[in-house]
């Protein structure tokens, strides 16, 4: 029997044991949410070409001996040019060209007059003598937003829809990311039936494994749902098998791990010649989970009831899915908040885990246990010498979810 393990030296124990998956190329519209497997960064400078952020008149060089400032300067037009226009001008001293936002200079371009402060009318346009004795504007230096070799996404960073905006300007049209790992779920219990099957006195409707199935999206791999078995060792041994059939990356079952006649769990996994790295937690609940590796295929043993299968799953689970996809943070981020709510630590000696509501209310994070009907965004991590934590307690949580990316 291997010894309790804290919940510090249990995910030591997983990330050791969890390489990172290969990357593949996909197309860059496929690419929201993945990882990306190097550091990406821009080929084009933004702007591509010094540009006029007005409509007005591009002029060169003025002569230094200008009239008073309540003249005006008039110079011969000399064309046109619009944004999208490939052919560049020139514009030479005593010429404008008339110009849009968002189109190139022309060459020997020294200043931009807006259109509302000049006059045009046969051939020339006029300009205030005072628009040249203000510091020069309206004109964006080519390079000057975005300069070519920045660095648009990290190697390790989620690819996020303005990361889509500033790889497509850069010419990407598709993107190395690491692969999505491939979870095998399977649910244990012969008192389980699936939604939408009747449940007979005596049977419970599990739901874990759509619990799984989200949570697993969440953590952007694919669940592969094994479906649920009876509490009999020839069953669950089938199971497992047609699990490693499938070349998971993962496998998880929930169910099975309590110390009962029918939690059999540990004995198929020795059986199918597992190798079990940890047995039970010294964290409520934890007590009733495994980790082992099944054929080199890291395996998750979790318990059966749906609140310990989701804090379980984000402190133990989340972290190495993460590792596998190569993301830069894989353990849950950590936060100081003040309970909302005196809240009772029922397990002395244990690290407590409590899924948590957690919210900013004017600039401080407040928390307070999570009800069985909401969707929890953190998880209260209670001390294991406490026993009744009074409302306004400061306490460490751990954000969760999408709620990990707000704080």
């Amino acid at each position: 029997m291997t010894p309790e393990l804290s919940l510090r030296d249990a995910q030591h124990a997983i990330l050791d044991r969890i390489t990172i998956l290969d990357p593949e190329n996909i197309p860059l519209p496929r690419a929201l949410g993945r990882i990306s497997a190097v550091s990406l960064k821009s080929t084009i400078p933004k702007p591509a070409f010094d540009q006029s952020t007005r409509d007005g008149y591009a002029v060169a060089a003025v002569a230094a001996n200008l009239p008073g400032r309540n003249d005006l300067v008039s110079f011969r037009l000399a064309g046109e040019v619009a944004a999208g226009d490939l052919d560049r001008l020139t514009v030479r001293r005593g010429e404008a060209v008339r110009i849009m936002t968002g189109a190139m200079l022309p060459v020997g371009t020294k200043r931009v007059v807006p259109c509302e402060a000049c006059r045009e009318g046969q051939g020339r346009v006029a300009m205030p003598a005072t628009a040249f004795s203000e510091p020069c504007r309206f004109i964006r230096k080519r390079g000057s937003t975005l300069a070519a070799g920045r660095v648009l996404v990290s190697q390790g960073r989620s690819v996020r829809p303005d990361h889509l905006l500033s790889l497509g300007e850069n010419n990407y049209t598709d993107l190395p990311v690491f692969r999505q790992p491939l979870v095998a779920v399977l649910c244990t219990g012969s008192e389980l039936v699936v939604p939408g099957t009747p449940a007979r006195r005596g049977q419970k409707i599990s739901g874990n494994s759509l619990l799984l199935g989200g949570l697993l999206a969440e953590c952007g791999a694919e669940p592969f749902d094994q479906g649920t078995v009876r509490d009999q060792v020839d069953d669950i041994a089938g199971a497992l098998a047609a699990c490693l059939a499938a070349q998971p990356q993962v496998i998880l079952t929930t169910g099975g791990m309590g110390p009962g006649k029918y939690d059999l769990i540990e004995h198929v996994v020795d059986r199918l010649g597992g190798i079990v790295i940890y047995r039970g937690l010294q964290v409520r609940p934890g007590r009733a989970t495994l980790f082992a590796l099944l054929d080199n295929v890291p395996l998750f043993a979790l318990p059966g009831p749906p609140p310990a299968v989701r804090l379980l799953f984000h402190e133990l689970v989340a972290p190495a899915l993460r590792k596998m996809q190569g993301r830069r943070r894989v353990y849950p981020r950590p936060v100081r908040a003040r309970l909302t709510e005196t809240v009772q630590v029922k397990k002395r000696g244990r690290l407590n885990l409590k899924g948590a509501v957690l919210s900013l209310e004017r600039g401080l994070l407040r928390a307070r246990p999570a009800t069985a009907t909401e969707a929890m965004n953190g998880i209260l991590l209670l001390p294991a010498a406490g026993r009744r934590l009074e409302k306004g307690t400061a306490v460490t949580a751990h954000l969760v979810g999408r709620a990990a990316a707000l704080f």
